[in-house]
C-alpha cells in the first residue's frame, strides 16, 4: 500500500539508535504507523518531532510489514511555539490525547481538521478558549459528547453519569456525580481558575471513567502538567 498524504506527528520512539517509530494522524488515511530510517539523525530531528505537520510518503510492501515513511515539514510549524511554554504544552497535550484515543487505520478527518485549525489559532488572543472547544469536539468525535451548545443558565449542572444537563434547582445537584458546567468559559470566553478547574474535572472524568475505563492506556502525564501550569497561572 503506497500513498501520499499530510499528517500531524503524534508519537515517536527511537529504535535502533538512528531510526524512529512514528505515529501520524493523517488527513485522509487515519492513523498511520511506520518507520523513518535515519529519522533521529541531526538533520532529520528538526522535522520529526511530536507536534510537527508533514507532507509524507507511505510505503508498505504488504499488510504484515512495517511501513516506510518519509516526509517534509509543512505549516503550521512547531518552532512557532518553542518560546511559549503554555502553547508548547498545549501542542504536546493535544498530540498525547490523540495518541491514546485513536487506533491504527481509524479515520477521523474532522479531528484532523479541528486540530490543524487549533494550532493555527495559537497565534490568537483567545487560544486557550479555542483549546477548550477543541477538547469538547475531541470528546464528541470519539462518541462522548454532549449538547453544550444549547446550554442555558438555568441548566448549569452536568450529570457525569449520562452527560445530561440539569436544572440548578434540581434536588440532586448535591450528588457527587453532578458538577457545575463552566458556562462562563465555554460560552463567554471568561478564563478563571474556577471555570478552568471545572472544565478539567469534567474532561478528566469522561476520559478516565468512560473512554479509557476498559483500556490499559492512561491519561498522559503531559495533560496533568499542562493542567497544573494553567491553574497555577490563574491563582
Amino acid at each position: 500500500m503506497n500513498f501520499k498524504d499530510e499528517a500531524l506527528i503524534i508519537y515517536i520512539k527511537i529504535v535502533n539508535e538512528n531510526n524512529l517509530l512514528i505515529k501520524l494522524l493523517s488527513k485522509n488515511n487515519g492513523l498511520c504507523i511506520g518507520i523513518i530510517y535515519g529519522g533521529n539523525s541531526k538533520k532529520n530531528k528538526k522535522i520529526y518531532q511530536i507536534g510537527s505537520y508533514i507532507n509524507f510518503n507511505f510505503l508498505q510492501k504488504n499488510e504484515n510489514s512495517i511501513a516506510n515513511v518519509n516526509g517534509e515539514l509543512k505549516k503550521p510549524l512547531l518552532t512557532n511555539y518553542f518560546d511559549d511554554k503554555f502553547k508548547l504544552y498545549a501542542v504536546l497535550t493535544s498530540c498525547s490525547l490523540l495518541n491514546i484515543a485513536i487506533n491504527e487505520n481509524q479515520r477521523f478527518k474532522n479531528i484532523y481538521n479541528q486540530t490543524y485549525n487549533l494550532f493555527l489559532s495559537f497565534n490568537n488572543k483567545h487560544w486557550f478558549y479555542d483549546f477548550t472547544i477543541w477538547m469538547l469536539y475531541f470528546l464528541t468525535e470519539l462518541g462522548y459528547g454532549f449538547d453544550w451548545k444549547d446550554i442555558q443558565l438555568r441548566k448549569k449542572f452536568l450529570c457525569l453519569n449520562n452527560l445530561q444537563f440539569l436544572d440548578k434547582n434540581n434536588s440532586i445537584v448535591s450528588n457527587n456525580n453532578i458538577i457545575e458546567f463552566p458556562y462562563e468559559l465555554v460560552l463567554n470566553k471568561i478564563i478563571s481558575f474556577h471555570q478552568c478547574n471545572l472544565f478539567f474535572t469534567i474532561f478528566e472524568h469522561i476520559i478516565n471513567k468512560q473512554l479509557l475505563s476498559h483500556s490499559s492506556k492512561k491519561t498522559p502525564n503531559i495533560y496533568y502538567d499542562f493542567k497544573k501550569l494553567i491553574l497555577e497561572s490563574l491563582r
